[in-house]
């Protein structure tokens, strides 16, 4: 190793002493001021304070060093002194009450909510007690005001709950709230929000389960989503329209700014609400999540809807992907997107990322020829020219129905798959998957380390004259050294393929 020394006057030497005030205490803000919803301090965060009197100096100056007391509440007791009337960024992120959170705290929660200096409340615990009793304080006083400071508001229960934060929306109008993220909680009324919150971008109410009674109908909901010209991100729950109306003769609504969406329920809540949506070309994201399916939602309901949006898009940008697995017995997942991340050079031009999420849970376990029915009807109704990667966990569906109906497949990642069904040998001596370019076997299963199936396929490849490309392996024990030697044979021959075109 070669070490080369640069030779430097003593004066061009850099004095960190002579750093500029406003410098010096951005890159202290580095180590602690809030990144994430719900981030912590590190445990010497703030030793800065100890380098030297100047240091002491500018971060006691600097304002915005103090606007994060950090997520628990023995740090709001450390640094809540030093805030003074910087924007308070309250956060807190604990599994059980420690008791930390007295009086004294209470005291400066409600002072801050007062004053109106908080501008981000992120409360994540497991307990609706402590949860409780640190909101309380910030609704203390008895009349409305209106908030000018909060931006983000995130409740989050993991107990089970839920938090009633009725009495917390109804203390405050929020003009600048652009992120409302209510997970577990209940509030009594739409309008607390609705006729509060007039700038929202985000709202996500997806683990609310218990909205206020009676909840809104389909054409109620989406009006009041449309009243808001700025919203970007939504995430629901919508298990149906208990006060009728809507349905495919009212009118279509937009939400022109909308990018991703989120929902979760039943097959016709979920639809019913999407079928009163025009197809949103924006939305990068698309996540439905569908619970008390049949097998019969596939194909009349869910199919129909998938070909519809992938119609209405305006493409992928290097082709479609398909990524599928079992997460449960009685589940499918299919996602929908870019292929894969791999860089081909499909037949479409260069187009808008996207992608879409559909999470299938059956009302009671189908018998596993429909679960393969049900996936293939899928993706039948996707565009099977465009789909040129594929992604399947388990062992759902047979590789030779796959290849049968997706004839133009150039990537194939296989994700803890027996190797016999992903190579069967009934297919061995056929060409499936013609134009595959690219295999990844990820933790597949070789019964009794026969690797066979695979080394026979990969033959096969070469000798037809096939454009495969790349094989990555991971994962995959009682890999023997033959099995080594076949695989460098046939990445040879490969090579010589590649090199010759």
């Amino acid at each position: 190793m070669v070490i080369a020394r640069l030779k430097r006057s003593r004066n061009s030497l850099l004095n960190v002493s002579k750093l500029p005030p406003e410098i010096l205490g951005n890159i202290f803000g580095w180590n602690v001021t809030l990144k994430g919803d719900f981030d912590g301090l590190e445990e010497e965060s703030h030793n800065f304070l100890l380098v030297c009197h100047n240091w002491f100096e500018v971060a006691s100056s600097t304002p915005e060093l103090w606007s994060f007391w950090g997520n628990t509440p023995k740090d709001w007791a450390r640094w809540h002194r030093r805030s003074g009337t910087a924007p308070l960024d309250l956060v807190l992120d604990v599994e059980e009450d420690d008791g930390s959170f007295g009086a004294t705290l209470c005291g400066v929660l409600q002072d801050r909510a007062i004053r109106d200096t908080i501008r981000r409340i992120h409360l994540k615990a497991r307990g609706s007690k402590l949860l409780s009793s640190i909101i309380s304080p910030l609704t203390a006083d008895p009349e409305e005001f209106r908030s000018t400071s909060v931006e983000s508001l995130i409740l989050h229960d993991k107990s089970g709950g839920p938090v009633d934060v009725s009495d917390f929306l109804a203390h405050y109008n929020f003009p600048k709230l652009q992120h409302l993220k209510l997970f577990n909680c209940t509030f009594s009324s739409w309008d607390l929000i609705t006729s509060r919150t007039p700038v929202l971008t985000t709202l996500d109410l997806y683990r609310c389960d218990q909205w206020p009674s009676p909840s809104p109908t389909t054409s109620r909901l989406l009006t009041m989503l449309a009243s808001y010209p700025t919203l970007q991100s939504v995430s629901l729950s919508w298990y149906g329209d208990p006060g009728g109306g809507g349905g495919h003769t009212s009118p279509r609504v937009s939400l022109h700014q909308l990018k991703e969406l989120k929902l979760g329920g039943t097959p016709q809540g979920v639809f019913g609400l999407l079928d009163r949506l025009d197809h949103p070309r924006h939305v990068n994201s698309l996540d439905i999540n569908l619970n008390s399916c049949e097998a019969r939602d596939i194909s009349q309901v869910i199919g129909p809807y998938l070909r519809g949006y992938l119609q209405h898009r305006d493409g992928f940008r290097n082709g479609l992907g398909l990524s599928l697995s079992l997460p449960y017995s009685d589940s499918i997942a299919l996602h929908i997107g870019d292929a894969g991340g791999i860089d081909f050079s499909a037949p479409v031009p260069a187009r808008m990322n996207t992608f879409a999420a559909i999470t299938i849970e059956f009302n009671r376990q189908p018998p596993e020829d429909q679960i393969e029915k049900a996936i293939l009807d899928l993706i039948a109704h996707a565009p099977r020219e465009d789909i040129v990667y594929f992604r399947v966990y388990g062992d759902p569906v047979a590789m030779g129905d796959i290849s049968a109906q997706l004839p133009y497949l150039r990537g194939l990642h296989l994700e803890k798959m027996p190797l016999t069904s992903a190579f069967p040998n009934s297919n061995l001596n056929t060409d499936i998957f013609p134009s595959l370019e690219y295999i990844f076997l990820d933790w597949v299963v070789a019964d009794r380390g026969n690797w066979s199936p695979l080394t026979t396929f990969l033959d096969f490849r070469v000798s037809s004259g096939n454009r495969l490309r790349t094989l990555l392996v991971k994962g995959s024990h009682l890999m023997s050294r033959s099995l080594w030697q076949s695989l460098g044979d046939v990445v040879q021959v490969l090579a010589r393929v590649a090199r010759k075109e």
